[in-house]
C-alpha cells in the first residue's frame, strides 16, 4: 500500500513519521511545494517528496491532505474521483457547500475519513461507551472548552478563526458523544489580533433539549507551562463525568535546545522518536480501513455537520 501526505507542515510531518512506522519509508510520498522545505525534510524523515500532488494521484492507494484549511477541497476531489482511500485533517473544508462538493466526489461509500482526532482518545471512548448506555440518564447540561496559546492566533489567526481551527474539535465532539444534532446557537465573541475571531463562547441546545456550553480561544501566553487546556464535563439525571483534556506534556529544557520544548505523549510527539498516542492510533484505524476495503470509523459526513456546527456558530457571532 502507497500512500502519499499533502503538506508537509506540523501535522503532515507527524502522518509522514508515523505512517513510515506503519508501512515502511518506501511506501509514504510527502508532497511539499516549498523547495528548501522540501530538501530539508528529504533528509530528515527519508521518503520521496514531490511538489505537486498532481504528480502522485495516479501512483498511491490512499492520500492523506494536511493543507491549510481552504486548500482541501481540490486535491481531495481528485484522490477521491480516482477511488483512493482519503483521511483530511480537521475541518473537511471551510463551508458546508464545499463539504458537499468533496462528499459529491465520493466513488463509493466508506473512503472518506475526517481526522477528528479527540475521537481516538482512549477516554473519549469510554465516556461515548457510558453515554450511550445511558449511564447518566437524561442529560442536563454538557460543557466542552479549549483553549491554545497566543502562539497559535500568531501562527493561523490570520487565516481561520478560533472557532474553526480548535472549536470544530469540541463542537464535533460534543455531536458525537451525545449522538444529537443542533437545534440552536447562541454566540458571543471578541476579535483581539485581527479580523477574525479570537474568543467565543457558544450556548448550544441539542435537538433532545440538553443545553451545552462550548467555550474557545487562543489567549494563554506563550510562557504557561501548559500549552493547552481542555476538557469535558457531562452533567446528568443520574451522574456526571469530567474529563481532562489538556495535552500530558513532557517540558524538556537543555543548554542545547535553552527554549522549552513540550514533548506530547499523549496525541502526538514532535519527537522523531516517538510515535505513538491518539494520533498513531487515528492513523492505524484509517490504515486499517483502507487495507481490508472497510469504512472508515469518521466519515465525511461526520465532518460535514462539524462544519456546518462552526457555521451556525458563526452566524449566532455575526448576526450578534
Amino acid at each position: 500500500m502507497k500512500i502519499a501526505v499533502l503538506g508537509l507542515g506540523v501535522m503532515g510531518t507527524l502522518y509522514v513519521r508515523i505512517l513510515s512506522d506503519i508501512l515502511g519509508a518506501e511506501n509514504v510520498i510527502g508532497v511539499e511545494n516549498d523547495a528548501p522545505r522540501r530538501e530539508r525534510l528529504k533528509k530528515e524523515l527519508g521518503v520521496e517528496i514531490v511538489s505537486d500532488w498532481r504528480d502522485v494521484v495516479e501512483e498511491v492507494d490512499a492520500a492523506a491532505v494536511t493543507l491549510p484549511d481552504d486548500l482541501h477541497v481540490e486535491p481531495t476531489i481528485a484522490f477521491l474521483e480516482r477511488g483512493c482511500y482519503v483521511i483530511v485533517e480537521k475541518p473537511l473544508a471551510t463551508t458546508e457547500s464545499d463539504c458537499q462538493r468533496i462528499l459529491d466526489a465520493q466513488t463509493g461509500p466508506g473512503k472518506l475519513m475526517v481526522a477528528q482526532l479527540l475521537r481516538f482518545d482512549l477516554r473519549t471512548q469510554e465516556l461515548k461507551r457510558r453515554l450511550d448506555a445511558r449511564e447518566f440518564g437524561q442529560l442536563r447540561y454538557v460543557r466542552v472548552w479549549r483553549t491554545n496559546s497566543t502562539a497559535g492566533a500568531a501562527r493561523v489567526g490570520s487565516r481561520v478563526s478560533v472557532s474553526a481551527f480548535l472549536g470544530v474539535h469540541d463542537l464535533d465532539l460534543l455531536l458525537w458523544l451525545t449522538g444529537c444534532d443542533l437545534r440552536s446557537v447562541k454566540a458571543v465573541g471578541r476579535k483581539f489580533f485581527g479580523d477574525k475571531w479570537d474568543l467565543t463562547i457558544a450556548t448550544l441546545e441539542l435537538d433532545d433539549g440538553t443545553l451545552a456550553l462550548v467555550e474557545n480561544h487562543w489567549l494563554l501566553h506563550p510562557a504557561a507551562q501548559r500549552s493547552n487546556l481542555a476538557g469535558v464535563q457531562i452533567f446528568g439525571e443520574h451522574g456526571m463525568a469530567l474529563l481532562d483534556l489538556s495535552t500530558q506534556e513532557l517540558e524538556v529544557v537543555t543548554d542545547a535546545v535553552p527554549a522549552s520544548k513540550r514533548i506530547d505523549t499523549h496525541n502526538w510527539s514532535f519527537d522523531e522518536h516517538l510515535s505513538g498516542g491518539t494520533l498513531r492510533r487515528e492513523i492505524e484505524a484509517f490504515i486499517d480501513a483502507a487495507r481490508n476495503g472497510t469504512p472508515v470509523p469518521v466519515s465525511g459526513e461526520e465532518g460535514t455537520k462539524a462544519v456546518r456546527a462552526v457555521q451556525m456558530l458563526e452566524d449566532s457571532l455575526a448576526e450578534g
